[in-house]
């Protein structure tokens, strides 16, 4: 496996969490609940930003130095 392959399977793994409690989120009466499983979404997808953003800096870092 390489860096990109790896980044984009952490990606994946955000995305799949996100859908799972959004999922969760639809089925549930609680509002408090609800709630709670909204923001884990909003979490996840703050941390998948965080990743292809930081790992795209890596990969561009590696770039440069080896080309």
């Amino acid at each position: 496996m390489n860096l990109s392959e790896a980044i984009d399977m952490v990606a994946k793994d955000e995305r799949e969490l996100q859908e799972k409690y959004m999922k969760l989120a639809d089925q549930e009466t609680d509002p408090f609940v609800k709630t709670f499983f909204d923001r884990v979404v909003k979490d996840a997808t703050k941390h998948e930003k965080k990743v292809r953003k930081k790992y795209g800096k890596i990969l561009a870092t590696l770039h440069k130095k080896t080309f």
